[in-house]
């Protein structure tokens, strides 16, 4: 038995991601496509595969280049542009006919059991379907009154439909002959677009040829098409091992995660009522040092969820446990009148002449008078320290400059870098957490829209974390990144 992946498509619905890669090399949780497939044909025990490449295909070639335990033949499909799946077919016909092979396309990701259990079925011809499930994007079939494929489609009505094909055939060696024979006859004849299944529906409507149904309904499968899919593949995908559900402590962003400036999400909202309904414990870290908690726990109030300013950890925090073990007094503040007042509360003074260190948070309040301040004393030799370091703030407006655009003109003018900055993705503030509850690192889990700063701060902590994408990170940015987040989501919501 040999595997068969059909992969010369272009994606064109995945771009920006695939103006460089193939579709199949596109990651869902960290994995490229292609490898769920090679790693259901490893469990199964299936070594032979042919990969039909087209678009993009010399990087197909160089991933598959360093796999010792497969025995992988490459066949090029040059004209991909102007043929479909059936001619690349057509191209592996010298390696198939003849043969027992298993089918799919490249744009498939599923759990590695479906393929075992193909090759473990009696039946020596399959096909893979969802039961029940009804997609208007995807093939559908029908079957006749003895429980045999009788077509294939996707224009079958839901009312005549078993199920939803999910592109996987076993194809015994009396098969391949026959089908093999339809798709030469389609391609010679000029019909160079033509779908696979369209042969596969003249296979079906014979009487003398049954293919059963393999129900794979129980396991996760997501055909990727376009973005929408492949959010859907990255939430089914990154919860194979554990649930984001499984956590004791949940570590929420705010702006970007929960809300983007005035807008709130609110799924995102229901889920952490939903998590502090079922005894989780929760907690909301900012790196915006132009508030006070108390305006943080405000606005979670007053959108339905209860907290206090205990459940608050600012990047602030961080900053006055530095300055305290660092026994400072006299501080310069390039800030806002809540950080200011922040500082004077925990018992620093706020001065301009005798400063030992300027302290820079994020400005809301900015003037020229407080920038030409700052850098009369950095340029004197005073250290200055930042709350954080975000380049810009997330709003319903798009992005506006933050305190990392300070610290980039700052450095530019003085050409002095700061003593240390705080807030993600520095460990400090979930060290806070970290100790108050003594909890094990294994029970907490991150959840932001940022990759350099909530994702990776889950990294250098070594804690779990989620990824959404509905703040500043696009779903094409991480692609790039090797800043990999444990689940990905387009949105936090444990409702579904």
């Amino acid at each position: 038995m040999k595997g068969v992946i059909l992969a010369a498509g272009i994606g064109s619905r995945l771009r920006p991601m695939t103006d460089d890669k193939p579709k199949c090399l596109v990651k869902v949780s960290g994995k490229p496509m292609l490898e769920y497939q090679l790693d259901a044909y490893r469990m199964a025990g299936i070594k032979d595969i042919v990969i039909v490449i087209g678009y993009k295909g010399e990087h197909i070639e160089r991933y598959c280049r360093y796999i010792n335990d497969l025995n992988i033949t490459i066949i090029k499909n040059e004209e991909y542009e102007e043929t479909n799946n059936m001619y690349s077919l057509y191209l592996a016909k010298e390696h198939l006919q003849g043969e027992p092979f298993i089918l799919n396309n490249a744009d498939l990701v599923i759990e590695k059991e479906i393929i075992a259990n193909m090759l473990a079925a009696k039946e020596d011809n399959l096909v893979a379907v969802d039961v029940g499930l009804y997609n208007d994007e995807s093939m559908k079939i029908i079957c006749d009154s003895e429980g045999y494929i009788r077509d294939i489609s996707k224009k079958i009505p839901q009312d005549r439909a078993v199920g939803c094909s999910i592109d996987f055939y076993k194809i015994s060696h009396q098969i391949s002959t026959l089908l093999f024979k339809e798709i030469t006859e389609t391609i010679e004849e000029g019909n160079r677009k033509n779908w696979t299944e369209v042969a596969l529906q003249r296979i079906f409507q014979r009487k003398d040829v049954l293919f059963s149904v393999l129900n794979i309904s129980k396991y996760k499968w997501v055909e990727i098409d376009n973005c929408d899919d492949l959010a859907l593949a990255d939430m089914y995908f990154s919860q194979l091992n554990r649930k984001i559900t499984d956590y004791k402590c949940y570590l929420f962003d705010l702006d970007g995660t929960l809300y983007v400036g005035k807008n709130v999400i609110n799924e995102a909202i229901d889920s952490v009522r939903l998590l502090q309904k079922q005894g989780k414990i929760v907690k909301f870290l900012s790196n915006n040092s132009s508030k006070s908690k108390q305006d943080y726990v405000s606005r979670l109030n007053e959108l339905g969820i209860q907290c206090n300013v205990k459940d608050i950890i600012l990047s602030t925090d961080a900053t006055l446990r530095f300055l305290s073990e660092k026994e400072i007094k006299r501080v310069y503040v390039l800030g806002t009148e809540k950080l200011k007042q922040s500082l004077i509360e925990n018992g620093f003074k706020l001065s301009e002449d005798d400063a030992e260190i300027v302290v820079i948070g994020y400005d809301t309040e900015l003037t020229y008078s407080k920038l030409i301040t700052a850098s009369k004393l950095i340029n004197k030799g005073i250290d200055y320290i930042a709350t954080h370091k975000d380049i810009f703030c997330p709003t319903e407006f798009g992005p506006i400059p933050d305190i990392g655009s300070f610290i980039q003109m700052l450095e530019m003018t003085t050409k002095v870098a700061p003593l240390k900055i705080f807030g993600k993705p520095d460990i400090s503030m979930v060290e806070l957490v970290a100790k108050e509850l003594n909890i094990d690192k294994s029970d907490m889990l991150m959840i932001g829209d940022r990759l350099y700063t909530d994702i990776l701060m889950a990294k250098n902590f070594a804690i779990d974390s989620v990824l959404v994408l509905s703040g500043d990170t696009t779903r094409d940015m991480l692609e790039v990144s090797d800043i990999s987040p444990t689940y990905v989501l387009k949105s936090f919501n444990v409702l579904y």
